[in-house]
Order: C-alpha cells, then structure tokens, then sequence
C-alpha cells in the first residue's frame, strides 16, 4: 500500500512569523489527533525562501479519505481554520496530494 501525502507550501506575512509559527503548532496537534502523521518542513537551499512546508502523511488513499471525513467533521478544526483564514499570517504558495510509487 503507498502512503499519501498532503503538502501545503506556505509563506509567512512580514512580521507575522510567530503567530503564524503559532498556528502552525495548533493545526498540528488537531491533525494529529485526527490520525495524519505531519511534518513542518522550511526550504534550506533552492526553493521558495523562508518557504514552510506543511506535510501530511497517510497511509493509504483509505486512511487519507477517513482523515477527511473526521477533519469536516471535526468542530475544533472548523474553528481554527475559520479564524486563520480570517486573519491569515501566512501566504498559501501552494497545495497539493502525492503518493508514493511502489517501485
């Protein structure tokens, strides 16, 4: 089975990077709960600068599915996304799922 992985490319707003580190703490832990592996990764050498890379890690397209489920369901995480998104500390440069090839 190849696991899933969900990255969210993120760029923090001027003078913001510590509430948005702040966030980033948050919507890890609530993700955790829900059963994704996540990772915070920041480009070192090529890349976006001062890029931060949200990863989360999934079993399967199954275990992805499910976490989907429980996080549209989930009243902690509609809270804190609906007031990130309205007051955002970071900049969305990209979003995107990949799974790995077993080869």
């Amino acid at each position: 089975m190849a696991a899933i992985t969900v990255v969210a490319v993120w760029r923090p707003k001027d003078g913001r990077l510590q509430e948005f580190s702040a966030k980033v703490v948050t919507a890890k832990k609530i993700h955790e709960r829900l059963g994704a592996k996540v990772r915070v990764h920041q480009s070192a050498i090529g890349g976006e600068p001062l890029a931060i890379h949200y990863v989360m890690e999934h079993g399967s397209w199954e275990a992805f599915g499910k976490f989907g489920a429980k996080m549209d369901a989930d009243s902690e995480w509609q809270q804190f996304w609906g007031d990130a998104a309205a007051d955002p500390t970071g900049d969305l440069l990209q979003n995107f799922v990949v799974n790995e090839l077993p080869i």
